[in-house]
C-alpha cells in the first residue's frame, strides 16, 4: 500500500501550539468520501489538517518522524503542529482506528469535547466496490500510483466489504449516541453537491468563524470512480443469493462479549 506521503510534509504545520481549543473528528469509514470533505476544510485554515493519523499504516511513519514508539506521544506532537491558528484540531477516524486508542472510552477521554461529524453513503453498496478496488490497486486516493492496475471482480470480497462498511457505520452511530457526545450526522451526495453549505454548518456546529472567501465551492480532490464500479454492482445484485442469512447467526461466546461491550459503553 503507497501512503499518502504529502501528509507528512512540513509545508502543512501551523506554527506550535501547547494544544487545541477545539477538535473536529469526522467519523467515517472507508471509501465514504471523508479524504475529499478533510481537504475541503482544510483549505478553510480553520479546522486544521483533517487525516487518518490513527491508521496504522500512517502511525508507523509518524513515529518513525517523531523518533517514539508511543501512539499518544505521536498524536500530541501532531496536534502541536496541525492544529490551525484558530485553535481548532482536525483527525479523520475509521471505526478501526478507535482500537489504537485502546477502545471508544479511550478515544472519549483523550478528545473529551470533541465534535464528531458522523459522514456516510446512501449508495453503502457503491462504496464496497470502491472499497474492494481500492484494496487491490492500492489507490485510495487520486495521484497515488497503483500497485496493481488490473483489478479483478470478486463476489466475496465485495460482500465482505458491504458488510464491515454496514457494521461500522452502525457502532459509528451506536457509540456515540450511547455516550451522549457531540456529534452530527452528513451524507456524502449532500456534501459533495453542497460543499459550501456543509462548511459553513460544521462551523455553525462547532461554534469556528470561517472566512467566506476561504470556503470551496467545488470539490478539492478528484473523484476515482468509473464505469468499472457500476459494471462491478450490477454483477454483485446479479448474483446475491436472496435466500441467503443476510445475518450470520451469532454464537453465544460472542453474544457475551457484545453485551460487555454494551455495558462499558453506557456505564
Amino acid at each position: 500500500m503507497h501512503l499518502y506521503e504529502e501528509q507528512f510534509l512540513e509545508e502543512h504545520d501551523y506554527p506550535r501550539v501547547s494544544k487545541p481549543a477545539k477538535v473536529l473528528i469526522i467519523a467515517s469509514t472507508e471509501r465514504c468520501g471523508s479524504h475529499m470533505l478533510g481537504h475541503a476544510l482544510h483549505n478553510t485554515h480553520a479546522f486544521g489538517f483533517p487525516l487518518e493519523y490513527a491508521n496504522p499504516a500512517n502511525l508507523k511513519k509518524w513515529k518513525e518522524k517523531f523518533k517514539t514508539d508511543d501512539f499518544y506521544e505521536v498524536l500530541d506532537e501532531i496536534q502541536k503542529r496541525r492544529t490551525s491558528p484558530n485553535g481548532v484540531f482536525g483527525i479523520k477516524l475509521h471505526y478501526q482506528h478507535i482500537e489504537e486508542f485502546g477502545g471508544f472510552e479511550q478515544l472519549v477521554n483523550y478528545f473529551p469535547d470533541a465534535y464528531y461529524v458522523l459522514l456516510s453513503r446512501e449508495n453503502v453498496l457503491n462504496q464496497a466496490v470502491s472499497l474492494s478496488i481500492a484494496s487491490q490497486t492500492g489507490v485510495w486516493i487520486a495521484g497515488q500510483e497503483p500497485v496493481n492496475e488490473n483489478p479483478e471482480y470478486d463476489y466475496s470480497s465485495i460482500d465482505k466489504s458491504l458488510k464491515s462498511i454496514i457494521k461500522n457505520n452502525s457502532s459509528w452511530r451506536y457509540s456515540l449516541a450511547a455516550s451522549d457526545c457531540n456529534y452530527m450526522e452528513m451524507n456524502f451526495d449532500n456534501v459533495k453537491n453542497n460543499l459550501d453549505k456543509t462548511i459553513s454548518d460544521i462551523a455553525k456546529f462547532m461554534g469556528v468563524s470561517v472566512n467566506v472567501e476561504d470556503i470551496p465551492t467545488e470539490q478539492v480532490t478528484s473523484k476515482q470512480s468509473n464505469k468499472l464500479n457500476k459494471e462491478w454492482e450490477e454483477r454483485f445484485c446479479s448474483e446475491f443469493n436472496l435466500s441467503s442469512k443476510l445475518i450470520p447467526e451469532q454464537k453465544p461466546e460472542l453474544i457475551k462479549k457484545i453485551k460487555k461491550k454494551v455495558k462499558k459503553v453506557l456505564s
